[in-house]
């Protein structure tokens, strides 16, 4: 008795919901049977808009690789690549290979740079690694333990 009357409760309140539920029929195709989802408005709106949203069509456009030239558009340095000829702590030592190197080779500018503790002797400005290397040959007649660097280049300067 205690059974029937649930069922009779679940049964009457149930017709009261079914009210203003919509109902979303499917139907398999092997089988032949049906089934029936009874869904609340407010849920069937959150779904419908998910739908819209997976449903969408959009097109993929890979990034573009920027070039040397598109990059310095908007910047003066970028990362490109210097060649380190020298490498010491005594400052005066590496004074002394800058105004050296400035005289064999007027068309590229030495910069001594500090980074503590110790100086560096960089030059050039290139944007890749392949186009350091024709002036690298050139240098490590002089300087045999010269290689290219990463670091920041001048744009305008940049080969």
């Amino acid at each position: 008795m205690r059974n029937l009357l649930l069922i009779i409760t679940i049964f009457l309140f149930s017709g009261v919901y079914a009210q203003d539920m919509t109902v979303w029929s499917f139907k398999d195709t092997i089988s032949g049977g049906q089934l029936d989802i009874h869904l609340d408005p407010k849920l069937e709106a959150i779904l419908k808009g998910k739908e819209k949203k997976i449903c969408q069509k959009t097109v993929y456009v890979p990034p573009k690789k920027l070039t040397p030239a598109d990059k310095c558009a908007t910047q003066n340095k970028i990362m490109g690549y210097k060649i380190q000829i020298f490498y010491t702590k005594d400052r005066s030592a590496a004074e002394k290979v800058k105004n050296d190197f400035a005289k064999q080779y007027p068309s590229l500018t030495p910069e001594l740079i500090y980074a503590s503790p110790d100086y560096r002797i960089l030059v050039g400005d290139y944007f890749t690694h392949q186009s350091a290397n024709q002036d690298l040959r050139k240098i490590q007649r002089a300087y045999p333990a010269a290689f290219p660097v990463q670091w920041r280049v001048w744009c305008r300067k940049a080969i």
